[in-house]
């Protein structure tokens, strides 16, 4: 490494420009990443490669332009610190008629920079910054296991971003139509029997279990009277599956809906429904996403725009449970059984259909059989052993599963002793009686579902597994970071 005093003797080819009175530019200050160092002995310039927020800086640092504290400090500065640059563009930057430093390519030349925070020298390196190549070339375990340096580079960072405006819209959609955000407990002491992929929890000498839904929860506030909630929060399921699945999980966001109806369970779906679309429109209409999506494709080479489209009457598709499997029987010569849900596979095979078919990415598919459903769904009294259900597909995967709920308490209690889906339930069993009690005190007509908030926005980008689109995934593998 060339000294401060060799440095600028040795500079005999000065080809950077000095900041001065007389240069045309703008001042700019940055707060960068450094990615890269390049040491320019013949010329006395040292090159960082700066990258702040999406964009990517270049900034000059010469030796005959600088203070030897400034070239001193530059030397030192290592890969991944964090550092604040002053200088000057070449050229006064303007992108879309706006000012817009961190958009340019063109280089700063440096007339100040100060270390924010300094890297160590040790640090893994998941994935190849600056090459637009697929990060997964790094090993997805590799960069889940070094998440805080994987989330820096560009595509992943943007993922993160994209994931916090989701749900933000969500918000937004939803307290604009007379919701009420409410927050219910993750720690509850009953559990469905037959269930198993609950999580135990001993709690104070009692048994409890880590919620996989807070369906019931929602469904007592309607009984307060309440008519709109949603909430945004992390459940819980013990997914054997997750070992080897790339859509299921241990731990994820979930966004919970339940809403009282007037006349038909249709409103909730129609309400649903148009959420996603306003999700899912907003995300690549509003700038402040667009570049955020750009900046994801240029990195996964499966991820590709995302088609929202619409029938005859301006709404989201929507096809039969029965309908769906003729489809996959006679148009996709895919053998498929009635009597069965779907399979990913055959939620890939109708996402396709639907994309070639309708240029649509998004579809409805309702009347499930009630034997697939929880017991607190309601049966379709016009159609003997349905019920009035629906999943909402995108991208090829289920995101969102729905039912009009029952809600009259002798009628739920019947069911409860039936349970076409699993074993009878008693409802005189002291388990049930804090939930029931909401139906004693008269609960009205409603509906509901729970959107998997990290498979919605894994389907939007169309990246391959959903602990891409999860900050610390959790899974039958993975307790860290």
């Amino acid at each position: 490494m060339l000294t401060y005093e060799e440095s600028k003797t040795s500079a005999v080819d000065k080809t950077a420009v000095p900041p001065s009175h007389d240069v045309k530019g703008q001042e700019v200050t940055i707060d960068g990443r450094v990615e890269s160092v390049l040491l320019s002995e013949h010329a006395g310039q040292i090159h960082l490669e700066l990258r702040a927020q999406e964009s990517a800086v270049r900034a000059i640092i010469s030796i005959d332009t600088v203070a030897k504290e400034i070239w001193d400090k530059t030397q030192a500065v290592t890969v991944k610190s964090l550092v604040r640059v002053t200088g000057y563009f070449t050229a006064q930057v303007r992108e879309n008629g706006q000012d817009n430093a961190h958009a340019t390519s063109a280089p700063v030349h440096v007339s100040t920079l100060d270390v924010i925070a300094l890297a160590s020298l040790d640090l893994p390196s998941p994935s190849c910054p600056g090459e637009k190549i697929s990060l997964s070339s790094a090993g997805l375990e590799a960069r889940l296991s070094n998440r805080i340096l994987d989330v820096r580079s560009a595509a992943s960072g943007a993922v993160f971003k994209l994931h916090s405006g989701m749900c933000q819209l969500v918000v937004e959609f939803l307290c604009s139509n007379n919701f009420h955000w409410i927050h219910t407990p993750r720690i509850i002491s009953a559990t469905i029997p037959g269930d198993n992929e609950y999580f135990h929890l001993p709690y104070f000498g009692k048994d409890a279990w880590l919620t996989q839904s807070t369906q019931h929860h929602k469904q007592m506030a309607l009984s307060m009277d309440m008519q709109r909630v949603f909430e945004i929060g992390p459940v819980f399921r013990a997914e054997v599956r997750s070992s080897s699945s790339t859509r299921h999980v241990t731990e994820f966001t979930v966004l919970d809906i339940a809403m009282a109806f007037h006349d038909d369970y249709h409103e909730v779906v129609d309400l649903i429904e148009s959420m996603v679309v306003f999700v899912l429109s907003e995300m690549q209409r509003r700038e402040q996403y667009r570049h955020l999506i750009e900046a994801v494709q240029k990195i996964y080479p499966h991820a590709r725009p995302f088609l929202v489209g619409l029938d005859e009457h301006s709404k989201v598709i929507r096809t039969t449970f029965l309908e769906a499997k003729r489809i996959l029987r006679e148009e996709l010569s895919i053998a498929s059984e009635d009597s069965k849900n779907f399979t990913d596979q055959e939620e890939a095979a109708l996402g396709r259909y639907f994309r070639e078919r309708a240029a649509t990415d998004l579809f409805t598919i309702e009347q499930y059989p009630a034997s697939m459903r929880q017991f607190n769904s309601q049966a379709n009294p016009a159609s003997p052993g349905l019920s009035n259900t629906w999943d909402m597909i995108v991208g090829g995967r289920e995101i969102c599963s729905g039912s009009q709920r029952i809600h009259l308490y002798t009628e739920l209690c019947d069911a409860m002793r039936v349970n076409v889906c699993g074993p009878p339930l008693d409802p005189e069993d002291k388990q049930w009686q804090p939930y029931l009690a909401a139906f004693r005190a008269g609960m009205p007509p409603h509906g509901g579902c729970g959107l998997g908030l990290n498979r919605l926005l894994q389907s939007f980008l169309g990246l391959d597994d959903v602990r891409e689109v999860i900050l610390f995934p959790r899974d039958v593998n993975r307790l860290r970071p």
